[in-house]
């Protein structure tokens, strides 16, 4: 039984998408020393409707997946953040990250924004900044070190849904990777 659940999953990890989350809500991280972060509900609404978003590998511009006017980046707030879906290109840098996500190397993803409203709280040992809305965003990049060890990257093949058995099965995998 095992032996088939890790085919099926091997064979979804060929996708062409690349789907996760660059952001999630309400978990604080802390980015350096006495900097804490937090993202709201509704902090993306605004930037999605005003950006023009690009996918890159590591917030690199020279390693573009897609790009959101382009009809090959597709971005929404879910319940749990800042959900991404880009059609991975035949390019070097596609097929490199690919590879990677397959062999859960890169695991998580992060975004670049300029915030708009945000709230800054003495917190115990430094400063919680909670965003509560970003005026735009410029890209949404998995990456080798996210900020936010809960968002995640997976692949998966063109005509699976969101939440399809094939899906939860890689982040089943993931997750007992200790990586999602």
């Amino acid at each position: 039984m095992n032996e088939r659940l890790f085919f099926e999953t091997r064979a979804q990890l060929r996708g062409n998408t690349l789907a996760g989350h660059a952001a999630v809500f309400n978990t604080t991280v802390q980015l350096r020393q006495g900097l804490f972060e937090r993202i709201l509900p509704g902090a993306f609404e605004q930037a999605l409707r005003t950006s023009d978003v690009r996918a890159l590998v590591n917030h690199d511009p020279s390693q573009l997946l897609g790009r959101q006017s382009a009809g090959t980046l597709r971005l929404q707030e879910d319940s749990t953040g800042l959900a991404f879906e880009v059609d991975l290109p035949d390019t070097t840098a596609a097929r490199d990250l690919r590879t990677l996500v397959e062999r859960g190397d890169i695991s998580g993803a992060s975004f670049g924004f300029i915030r708009d409203k945000w709230d800054r709280t003495p917190v115990d040992g430094g400063v919680l900044e909670t965003h509560r809305q970003f005026r735009q965003l410029f890209d949404v990049s998995p990456l080798t070190f996210p900020a936010y060890a809960a968002t995640d990257v997976s692949l998966r093949s063109e005509g699976d849904a969101p939440g399809s058995q094939r899906e939860q099965l890689i982040r089943l995998r993931a997750k007992n990777r200790g990586t999602s």
